[in-house]
């Protein structure tokens, strides 16, 4: 594993990334495991894929669809099903209708959002943002709640609840984006299973797997052991963020995750495993085969186009590798796994046996700069 030692070196002693820590595992046994850096720089504490504990950001949404999953297993919803039978909030959606003169115009939509199409991204909810009217219109409705709450957010049913009451982006399943639909999923396990999504989580996924550092927030005694972001286009830069030492109000299915190198490879392992890792059965091979197929109809596949996606379809809340020559990566066909935003990857490869958790703390992630390096290094090892 030369090859990815050095790349991964490489990005940290040219003033790349502040640090990383990676492990690789084929056929139940470690391949390669290092880290490389700082965990922070002004503490020269350093990087470990054992103790480093990272924010995974969109790294939560897999382990999310795997805790929805076993409730699927369980009979207790279909893919198609409404999302209004478990959220009142989804009833009567309405779509904000964009005009080319920038403005925009609310219409009823045609049909209803379906939890399939938050699975896999084509459901029209939106993240807040300036992208298109719909997230204008989040953004907006969410610093009034903030502005007449005194900053508090509303608890994870709460809010899923409110965002089905905006606009969506665009009909339901006409396309692709990504947005906030998993962290809807996040809030219908509440509601299926009668706990928080951080205790049904802990219960069903976290402790059957051994995953002790992995969670909603970060207890007191293990906060000195997060790993500081920095804005890598800022001169590394430290993010000044503070994280939560006790259960937050809100837990983010779709990025609210706290976890480790060591941890997220026991996820990821279980998941190459058909759902079984050291005996624990967590989801049934089945039902890994369904979250690992690209669900994107051609024309939902067409507006599936950032770079990091290139040859990529979209399964259960992860990429699913179609194209390799499009990628323009030396990987496998139906290699499948997501990321996060500060520049966290995954990787779950059936044909190889193989899983890579790979986390660091970049602002921007920048993604694309960095993982088909990664990538091309470690497949040119096998």
């Amino acid at each position: 594993m030369n090859l990815v030692r050095n790349t991964l070196s490489r990005f940290v002693s040219s003033g790349q990334i502040a640090g990383c820590a990676i492990k690789i595992i084929r056929k139940d046994e470690t391949l390669y495991e290092d880290a490389f850096g700082y965990a922070d720089i002004e503490s020269k504490t350093p990087m470990s894929s054992e103790s480093t504990i990272f924010p995974i950001a969109s790294m939560s949404k897999v382990v999310t669809v795997a805790g929805i999953m076993q409730l699927y297993e369980q009979g207790l919803f279909k893919l198609w099903d409404p999302v209004s039978e478990y959220l009142p909030g989804f009833k009567n959606p309405t779509i904000a209708l964009e005009k080319p003169d920038g403005s925009y115009e609310i219409v009823p939509a045609k049909g209803q959002v379906t939890l399939r199409q938050l699975f896999t991204m084509t459901s029209g909810v939106p993240y807040a943002g300036k992208d298109t009217a719909a997230a204008r219109i989040a953004d907006q409705k969410g610093d009034e709640y903030m502005a007449a709450h005194n900053g508090m957010i509303p608890a994870t049913v709460e809010y899923a609840n409110l965002v089905g009451q905006l606009p969506l982006a665009f009909e339901p399943g006409e396309k692709w984006m990504y947005g906030f639909s998993i962290d809807v999923l996040g809030a219908v396990i509440e509601v299926l299973s009668g706990k928080t999504l951080g205790q049904y989580l802990k219960e069903n996924i976290f402790d059957p797997l051994g995953m002790r550092d992995t969670g909603f927030y970060v207890p007191a005694e293990k906060q000195s052991r997060i790993a500081t972001l920095y804005h890598i286009r800022d001169g590394m830069k430290p993010d000044q963020r503070n994280y939560p030492a006790s259960r937050p109000i809100f837990e983010s299915g779709g990025g609210g995750l706290f976890s480790t190198v060591a941890d997220y490879s026991r996820f990821a392992q279980m998941l190459l495993h058909g759902g079984v890792l050291n005996g624990q059965r967590i989801l049934g091979r089945k039902t890994i085969d369904l979250i690992s197929t690209d669900h994107l109809t051609p024309q939902q596949q067409a507006t599936h186009s950032w770079d990091t996606q290139r040859g990529y379809g979209y399964g259960l809340g992860v990429r699913v590798m179609k194209n390799p020559e499009i990628a323009d990566i030396n990987g496998s066909v139906g290699e499948w796994g997501w990321d996060g935003a500060f520049g966290n990857w995954f990787c779950v490869d059936p044909r190889e046996d193989l899983t890579c958790v790979y986390l660091t703390t970049n602002l921007p992630g920048d993604h694309y700069r960095f993982i088909p390096k990664l990538m091309a290094s470690m497949y040119a090892s096998l």
